[in-house]
C-alpha cells in the first residue's frame, strides 16, 4: 500500500516495490491534523520532521575556510600547552556535536587534551599564573626518581676528580660510559645523556686535548692512582685524619694586579709592572685540606716555601685542631705532590716528618705522593685553592690583612670553611740531611711504587733524635 504524505509544504508519497506490481492502492496521511499526526507516529514509529519523513537529511559539514584554517595552525605552533588546550576546548565549544573530536583533528591534539581544555574554558580556571603546567607535572628527574643516583656518581668521580687551582673548572679522567658501567653495578639504570648533564650542573666539563706532552710521564701511573684510592677508603672507613696538603702559588704583597673582574664604579688602579722589589713582601700559601670534614687551613708564610716551613704547618694544624677533632687517633694520612717543598726527593721533608710529627707527637704517619704530572688530582688543588683564587680574583693583595681577609671568608655551597694563619717565622734554604740521618728514619716503603708510598713511625730510641 502506498502512503500519500500531506505536509503544510508538499504532498509526497512512499510506495514499496510491490505497488508497482498492480494498481496502486493510497493511504493518506494529512500531518495538518492532530490525527494524522497520530497515525504517522503509529505507522512509523516515530515523530514526523518538517519534510513529513522520518528520514534524517544529512548535512554536509562545511569546511572551514582557508585564511581561517590557516590562523588556526598559526596560533596552534606559537601557544604553549595551556593556552592550545584552552583554545582547542573554544573550537570545540563552536563546533557543536562532535567538537572535540574535530578540534583535535584540526590542532593535532589527543582527543583528551581537548576534553580538558573544553571544561578549563567552562569553568574559567585561572591556574596557571605560576606556571603552564600544575605542580608535580611532567616526568620525574633521574636525581628525584632514583635517590641514589647523585650520591653514587659523586662517589665513583670522588678519586678520578681534577681541577684548576686558580678557578672552578674540573674533569674527570675516566669516560661517561665508564660511569654507566659503575653504576649499573650499583643496580642504578641511567643514560650517558643524563650522567653528561649532571656533570654540568657540577662544573665539571669536557675538555680539549693541548699540544703538550708530558716528559715525565710516571710509568706506574695507574698503579699509584689504584693504591692511593685504596689508601683514601681504608682511612674514611676508619675515621681516622686525612689531609690533602700543597703550597699555593706565592703572591706579591703590594699594589699589583690580580687577575679576575668585580664589580666597581670604577677600576682599582695599580702598578703597571710587578717587579719583585716594588712589593712589601710575599704571601706563601701552605694548604691543609681535611677531606672528613670538608676544612682547609691556610698557613701563609712570608720567608721561603721550604720542607721545613711545610712540616711546620702540618704540625701546628694538629696541635691546634687535629688532636682536638681526632683525640683517639695514633695514624695520619698524608696526600700530596711529587714535587715542591713536599717532594718524595726531599730529605729534609722526610727528616722533618720523622723528628716533628712522628717522634715529638708520637704519630704514625703514611705518606702517599700523586704520580709526577698529576697535580691537578690533589683535592687540596681543586677543593680548597681554586675557591680562594675566585675569592680574591680582581682584588689587590695590597696587605697582609687584606690577604687573610679574603682567605677566611671563602665559603662554598657545600660547606667549606677556611681559616687562615700568618707565620712570621724566618725559614733558612740548603739545610742538608745526611745520610746517617737519612738511615736513622723508622721509614718503610710500600706499594707497587715504593719511592711514592712509605710510612714513617715513631722511633722508639730517643737518642737519635736531633
Amino acid at each position: 500500500m502506498a502512503i500519500r504524505i500531506i505536509t503544510h509544504k508538499k504532498i509526497s508519497t512512499q510506495q514499496n516495490i510491490t505497488d508497482y506490481l498492480g494498481i496502486p492502492t493510497f493511504e493518506e496521511i494529512d500531518l495538518r491534523t492532530p490525527e494524522g499526526v497520530q497515525r504517522y507516529k503509529e505507522r512509523f514509529g516515530c515523530q514526523p520532521n518538517s519534510e513529513g519523513t522520518n528520514y534524517r537529511i544529512r548535512r554536509k559539514f562545511q569546511k572551514m575556510p582557508s585564511k581561517s584554517l590557516e590562523g588556526v595552525r598559526f596560533l596552534s605552533n606559537i601557544y604553549n600547552e595551556r593556552d592550545q588546550r584552552l583554545f582547542a576546548g573554544f573550537l570545540a565549544t563552536m563546533f557543536g556535536y562532535g567538537g572535540i573530536r574535530k578540534a583535535a583533528q584540526l590542532m593535532k591534539l589527543d582527543v583528551k587534551t581537548v576534553r580538558k581544555g573544553k571544561k578549563e574554558l567552562k569553568r574559567r580556571e585561572e591556574s596557571l599564573k605560576n606556571g603552564i603546567r600544575r605542580e608535580g607535572g611532567g616526568r620525574k628527574t633521574k636525581a628525584r626518581s632514583e635517590s641514589r643516583y647523585e650520591q653514587a656518581l659523586q662517589e665513583i668521580i670522588r678519586d678520578e676528580l681534577a681541577g684548576d687551582p686558580m678557578n672552578e673548572k674540573k674533569w674527570v679522567r675516566k669516560t661517561l660510559r665508564w660511569m654507566k658501567k659503575e653504576l649499573e653495578k650499583k643496580g642504578i639504570e641511567v643514560s650517558i645523556s643524563t650522567i653528561r648533564k649532571t656533570l654540568k650542573q657540577c662544573n665539571i666539563s669536557l675538555r680539549k686535548n693541548v699540544k703538550y706532552k708530558n716528559t715525565r710521564n710516571y710509568p706506574k701511573r695507574e698503579a699509584q692512582f689504584r693504591y692511593l684510592n685504596a689508601k683514601k677508603n681504608e682511612f674514611l672507613a676508619k675515621k681516622s685524619p686525612m689531609l690533602s696538603v700543597d703550597a699555593k702559588k706565592k703572591e706579591f704583597i703590594g699594589n699589583f694586579i690580580n687577575n679576575g673582574s668585580t664589580w666597581r664604579d670604577e677600576a682599582y688602579k695599580v702598578l703597571d709592572h710587578d717587579f719583585p722589589s716594588l712589593a712589601e713582601g710575599i704571601l706563601i700559601p701552605f694548604g691543609i685540606y681535611d677531606l672528613s670534614n670538608n676544612e682547609g687551613h691556610i698557613y701563609c708564610g712570608t720567608s721561603r716555601d721550604t720542607s721545613e716551613f711545610a712540616v711546620d704547618c702540618i704540625c701546628r694544624w694538629w696541635v691546634e685542631v687535629g688532636q682536638k677533632r681526632y683525640p683517639h687517633a695514633k695514624e695520619l694520612l698524608i696526600l700530596c705532590d711529587s714535587g715542591g717543598s713536599n717532594g718524595y726527593r726531599r730529605r729534609l721533608w722526610k727528616w722533618e716528618l720523622q723528628l716533628k710529627l712522628a717522634d715529638r707527637l708520637g704519630l704514625t704517619i703514611y705518606i702517599c705522593h700523586y704520580p709526577p704530572g698529576a697535580s691537578k688530582y690533589n683535592p687540596v688543588e681543586h677543593r680548597l685553592f681554586s675557591f680562594i683564587s675566585i675569592n680574591w680574583a680582581g682584588e689587590p693583595l695590597r696587605s697582609y690583612e687584606k690577604a687573610l681577609g679574603f682567605i677566611n671568608s671563602t665559603k662554598t655551597e657545600t660547606g667549606l670553611e677556611v681559616n687562615g694563619y700568618l707565620v712570621d717565622k724566618e725559614y733558612q734554604k740548603g739545610i742538608k740531611v745526611s745520610d746517617d740521618q737519612m738511615k736513622s728514619l723508622n721509614i718503610e716503603y710500600d706499594g707497587d711504587c715504593p719511592q711514592l708510598n712509605y710510612t714513617i713511625k715513631p722511633r722508639t730510641d730517643l737518642n737519635q733524635m736531633r
